[in-house]
């Protein structure tokens, strides 16, 4: 998303060593979108070279594991280089359906493009990520989701108030389940469950075949999941290069 912008201001590349794709967002310098994606066993005589490739920028990385492409050589190469497990999410997969949501209390309508600084406004919020100069490649990133044709982007109001946000991707007649947060002040009131039963049935009235998306491991969000008729796919790994410079992020912009 950092690279739609103009003049690629946050120095953002991709490179792939075998069939391992490793994004970098040198300015942003964060885990979590400096990150290699469907890194398998196979890849392991390409590990330090990417490991020297995020070096030679300085910067910090993670590597997201999914449990059917690793092995424990993998895992325990991962340690020897200095690398920990800095989280875990549930991927959930079910079919799109049909049926109209119906929610009295609650109002869904889409974000017009405009209303992006009101979008990325919920996330920080919603998140408690602090609105400093250090967190802008956040505000842009959140911001670009709307710009970006495959992707509907929503609010959930309550007595004309925002209350929750959430995105759809569609691609290749698979529906994702993106970004969803609610302020605080408006949790328990069900927006969530209304905001992902209104991009199913907006998935479904798409043709898309599969609905996916992630949740942290037994959260509410997975339960709502369930309750409209995911179910489990795996569960994947988020290993990081251990770095005294950065803490572990609280805040994760693509998978909360």
């Amino acid at each position: 998303m950092l690279s739609l912008l103009p003049g690629n201001p946050y120095g953002v590349f991709i490179r792939s060593f075998g069939k391992a794709h490793a994004f970098l967002a040198q300015r942003a310098n964060s885990a979590a979108f400096n990150r290699v994606h469907h890194i398998s066993k196979n890849d392991l005589p390409y590990l330090d070279a990417i490991l020297d490739w995020y070096r030679s920028y300085d910067a910090v990385c993670s590597f997201e594991i999914i449990p059917l492409l690793t092995s424990p050589s993998l895992l325990w190469h991962f340690a020897k280089r200095g690398l920990y497990q800095s989280g875990f999410y549930n991927v959930l997969y079910g079919l799109p359906g049909t049926e109209t949501a119906r929610f009295p209390h609650i109002d869904i309508r889409a974000v017009e493009p405009e209303e992006k600084d009101l979008f990325a406004d919920v996330y920080f919020t919603s998140f408690g990520v602090s609105k400093t100069s250090a967190n802008n490649y956040v505000r842009d990133s959140i911001r670009t989701l709307i710009d970006i044709s495959s992707n509907q982007c929503f609010f959930a109001f309550i007595e004309k108030r925002v209350a929750a946000i959430a995105v759809l991707s569609v691609t290749q007649q698979i529906g994702y389940l993106g970004l969803a947060a609610t302020l605080p002040s408006f949790r328990g009131y069900g927006c969530h469950k209304a905001l992902l039963q209104v991009r199913i049935e907006k998935a479904a009235s798409q043709g898309c075949q599969l609905v996916v998306g992630q949740a942290g491991v037994g959260t509410i969000s997975q339960r709502n999941m369930e309750r409209l008729g995911l179910r489990l796919a795996y569960t994947k790994v988020d290993w990081t290069i251990y770095s005294e410079r950065q803490e572990p992020n609280s805040f994760d912009p693509f998978n909360k």
